[in-house]
Order: structure tokens, then sequence, then C-alpha cells
């Protein structure tokens, strides 16, 4: 297995306080890599097999009150009022065309592409595997036509680090836990190549209960991906 890509949005930061109050973390926007509500974390740099650009960016800038903080809690995924517009007119770093679906089902929130070896010849043989993470579920209407009401499935995740210090702390986003229980060198019949997000896939469904999220109707057990060091 190789990684193609690896581009992630996040929003929604808050620290937990002593107390374990969340206080927002207020993003500064750098013209770039951030705005006031969103921030994408980019981990290819276009060598080898990477296929997007060469700049990277591995680090959320924000500020808070002055305190003691213990804790972290944030969303991967665009926030709902920014999430469905055009890429080309929208402003750093929602203006990232290849991160985006049409404007009814908006961002994609996470892009991993990976190339794998395949596994044995037949049907449903794949030497590629993607997931992308973003809403669904979003109503009738044309592609480029914002939905009237909310997406019936958001698929933003919020992860709760009880443990993180912000000053020291890491965010580890493992993938091998994320990937555990699929087999990325095959494919499910008749979908898309991976995880779309998309009902019906068999090819999300334990993607997505380790992502957190419910997924056809049944619960999460719970993320298995995200932790602090």
């Amino acid at each position: 297995m190789r990684f193609q890509d690896l581009r992630i949005y996040v929003s929604a930061l808050r620290l937990l306080g002593a107390d374990g109050r969340e206080v927002p973390v207020t993003l500064t926007p750098d013209g770039q890599w951030q705005s006031d509500q969103v921030a994408l974390l980019d981990f290819e740099n276009r060598t080898g097999n990477c296929n997007g650009n060469a700049a990277t960016n591995t680090v959320v800038h924000g500020k808070v009150p002055a305190g003691t903080y213990r804790g972290l809690v944030f969303e991967i995924g665009v926030p709902r009022g920014i999430n469905h517009q055009d890429p080309t007119l929208a402003s750093p770093p929602l203006n990232v065309t290849a991160l985006t679906w049409p404007w009814r089902y908006g961002y994609k929130f996470t892009t991993i592409d990976l190339e794998t070896s395949g596994g044995v010849a037949g049907p449903n043989h794949a030497t590629g595997f993607s997931i992308h993470l973003g809403s669904t579920d979003c109503g009738e209407g044309k592609p480029t036509t914002p939905p009237s009401t909310p997406c019936g499935n958001s698929n933003r995740p919020t992860y709760r680090l009880e443990v993180f210090d912000p000053k020291s702390s890491k965010v580890v986003l493992d993938l091998g836990a994320l990937l555990a229980e699929t087999d990325i060198t095959v494919n499910a019949l008749k979908t898309a190549s991976g995880c779309m997000s998309g009902p019906g896939d068999a090819d999300c469904t334990a993607i997505m209960n380790r992502l957190g999220l419910p997924f056809d109707g049944h619960p999460s057990a719970g993320q298995k991906w995200v932790r602090a060091e």
C-alpha cells in the first residue's frame, strides 16, 4: 500500500479547561491553510506516489483565553454554513477543487487515496482505495445548487480527547486502526472505489464505524483511530 493523497478538514476546535468546560479555539486565518472557521491539514508533498501539491500543513493555529487546559475536542468536516459553495470562488482553504464534490454535497472532509497491490484477480479486484468522507442524502436538484435543508447524513465526526496538553501533545490519526477491519485489495461490486460515504456501500461499513459515525441505520461502537500522544 502507498499513499497518493492525505488531506483533512478540521473545525469546531475546543480546549477542555481544568473543570471540563469546553473553550472555543479562535482559528487564526493565514490566507492558505486556515480561515476563521476551518483548517486544512495536508500531509502529502507531491513526491513519490503523492499527487497533490508540494506544500504541507500539519499544525492548526488558534487562540484561547489564558488558563489551564487538559483536553481537546474537534470535528472533522467543513461547517454546514460554508460547505455548499463554488470552490472556484471560495477563500482558502476551501478553494481546492480537488477536495470537493458537487455543491449539493459539499466538500470531501477527508481525502485519503491509497494505491494497493490488489487482491486475487476477479470482478472485485482493486488496485486503489479511497476514503472520501462527506455529507450525503442531500436532497434532489441540480448538482450546483446547495440543498434547501440539512443533508440527511452530515458525517462530521466529533473527537474528544480527555488528556491533551496543547503545549506538548499531538493528535495522532492512525490509518492502520481505521482500516483494521477492511480489505482494501477488493471493492464492493457496482460501487465507487473505496468508501465514498454513500449508504449501501459495503466498503464503508467498518470504516464509518471506526470513524465514530452511524452508517446504514447502525450506530457506531465508538471511534478507533484518533488519539493523543
